[in-house]
């Protein structure tokens, strides 16, 4: 990322940074992008670049940033649960009728493998 582009991405924050955090920023990018190179995966270089921004500013801790992961991971949880369900009661409520793959199709509509779903309507 070049100075004028971590300028930009950085936005109103820069003008909270000294001139050695925002060097210390930009310290962070390759390493960053290095742990997360696929084009899919910029939501994870943004969201770490922020963290570096949140921890130099001292607006987040380190135990906040676990707090957030422990909520999150619960909250994957809870929507895998009801997604699960979803698939179930889409299959409860349209027997196959001869249909191949309506499993299949019950569990890729509500986002969830197969497998999951024929675990949770017991066949596995």
């Amino acid at each position: 990322m070049q100075s004028d582009e971590l300028m930009a991405w950085l936005g109103p924050a820069a003008d909270e940074l000294t001139a050695e955090q925002i060097e210390r920023v930009a310290a962070e990018v390759a390493p960053i992008a290095e742990m997360y190179p696929h084009p899919d995966q910029q939501d994870q270089r943004d969201a770490a670049l922020y963290a570096v921004v949140q921890y130099l500013l001292g607006e987040t801790t380190p135990e906040e940033a676990g707090r957030a992961l422990i909520d999150a991971r619960s909250r994957e949880r809870e929507a895998f649960a009801a997604a699960t369900w979803m698939a179930v009661m889409l299959v409860r409520d349209n027997p196959p009728k001869g249909r191949r793959g309506y499993k299949k199709q019950a569990a890729e509509r509500a986002g969830i493998d197969r497998m999951s779903l024929l675990k949770a309507l017991g066949e596995r």
